[in-house]
């Protein structure tokens, strides 16, 4: 490796602070841990991050695929029944940083049933919902509890963000966080809730317990839980309301999840070439490089807002996400950018237009480009696994979904986001290690829903400002 700025100083007196006290309260993100998340903190040392993750986001498929799949039942039969009794269904998941772009409407593979409404909304948006109507929710205020006393019926999904029953004792920062509008008033989604799903994101969202970096859970995986429910349940109502599905069965969203679980082993086995690639973004930070993402993934000239919040989201400013990881456009380049830096791009299919565009004007600042997606069918000419410096598959390659439904005319319910987030961290978790050997221990951010994590964000912002990683 080259000889580059190697500092150990990964938290700095700030940050060192910070860590002990919330340690001494009782009130970091590892005070308070249920069993699961007590499980390998600190073990299996020897293993690759990259596999780590791996395999606690396995757990996490593995705990929906079975403790959740008799809820998931329940929730598609009485979403079948309000469309057969012409009730409407309504959608209102605001977690994680994907949610907009992942559950969008014209989401490709999208079946349509569940139209998801942002957090911005007016609760006005809701009176009118009641007797006969459904809703999907993670966001639990009083407009929804209001909509199930008018008779909807309600399915609430338990996320890390906001307490529920489950949640242990002081961890979440509500108190710190009640002039947001987002974290005010939120109250227990069993409060709001006819039946409760469980997305199995632990607290912390981050899996990784990093020793080098004790205060804060390394790479999220908030998309893991969430968005799988989201397509399994889509996939139910479409079978039940286009496809003769029986009522109570389960059969198209454990093909979801199995499909997820096969591609997503695949990934795992590609280990040696997402390591090379990491080793890779070592080299370039040690030499002075920065790592940047692109952050339009997809065409849509009706949703600015939209386009914003795709992939790029879940590698900047995220919580457990690495502090180093900025926002850069062709349009930025001589501004920001230098040759020698790098730049990840992800996408829903491999030749979107001004996503090939944008990775020559990459290339061509002498930029190295990291393209993080699948390899997509059909796709002609140029694509970007042939432009990118370096590729990590997805292994999503169809346009669409990945379940056949009967009546319907396309194949719905994509993989193609919750693989992307699971490549991108592995590539991440990797890249931690290999940088931690090097000396150079990155910062991450704590997430803002927990204690003391404002705090902790706006040390570590300070710090990467001054250090450049």
């Amino acid at each position: 490796m080259s000889n580059g700025p190697r500092r150990r100083d990964f938290v700095g007196a700030s940050v060192g602070v910070a860590a002990s006290t919330l340690a001494a309260c009782g009130n970091g993100p590892h005070a308070a841990m249920g069993s699961a998340e007590k499980a390998g903190a600190g073990t299996n040392a020897s293993k690759p991050y990259g596999v780590q993750y791996y395999e606690k986001v396995n757990e996490i498929w593995n705990r929906i695929s079975s403790t959740e799949l008799p809820i998931l039942a329940q929730a598609a039969d009485q979403a079948a029944t309000c469309l057969k009794n012409s009730g409407k269904l309504y959608c209102q998941i605001v977690g994680g940083h994907m949610h907009l772009a992942e559950m969008r409407r014209d989401r490709p593979g999208n079946p349509g049933y569940l139209n998801n409404l942002s957090r911005n909304i007016k609760p006005e948006t809701f009176d009118s919902v009641g007797k006969g109507d459904f809703v999907l929710f993670d966001y639990p205020k009083e407009h929804i509890r209001k909509a199930r006393e008018r008779g909807a019926f309600t399915v609430g999904i338990r996320v890390p963000y906001h307490a529920n029953k489950t949640t242990p004792k002081g961890v979440l920062a509500m108190n710190e966080l009640a002039e947001n509008p987002v974290f005010s008033d939120v109250l227990l989604p069993e409060e709001c809730s006819s039946i409760i799903l469980t997305s199995h994101v632990p607290f912390t969202d981050g899996l990784l317990f990093i020793p080098e970096i004790p205060a804060v859970r390394g790479c999220g995986s908030s998309p893991q839980g969430t968005f799988n429910l989201f397509w399994m349940l889509s996939a139910e109502i479409a079978m039940r309301h286009k496809g003769g599905g029986a009522m109570g069965s389960t059969d198209k969203a454990q093909e979801f999840m199995q499909t997820v679980k096969e591609r997503g082993a695949r990934i795992r086995k590609n280990l040696d070439q997402i390591d090379s690639v990491a080793k890779a973004m070592v080299e370039y930070v040690s030499r002075g490089g920065r790592y940047w993402n692109y952050p339009l993934g997809y065409s849509d000239e009706n949703s600015a807002i939209e386009r914003w919040s795709i992939m790029v989201e879940e590698n900047t400013n995220r919580a457990s996400g690495l502090v180093m990881s900025k926002t850069l456009s062709p349009a930025d380049i001589s501004q920001k950018a230098k040759a020698g830096d790098f730049v990840f791009i992800a996408a829903e299919a491999s030749d979107v237009k001004e996503n090939i565009a944008a990775a020559h004007a990459f290339k061509n600042a002498g930029l190295k480009v990291i393209y993080v997606g699948p390899k997509t069918e059909g796709s002609t000419g140029e694509d970007l696994p042939k432009i990118a410096d370096w590729h990590i598959d997805t292994l999503s390659p169809e346009r669409d979904g990945v379940l056949k439904v009967p009546g319907m005319d396309k194949k719905v319910c994509p993989t193609t986001g919750v693989l992307y987030a699971l490549a991108q961290y592995m590539l991440n978790a990797q890249f931690i290690g290999h940088m931690i050997r090097a000396d150079m221990t990155p910062l991450l951010f704590m997430g803002l829903h927990l204690i003391g994590g404002r705090a902790y964000y706006n040390v570590v912002q300070k710090l990467f400002e001054t250090r450049g990683y």
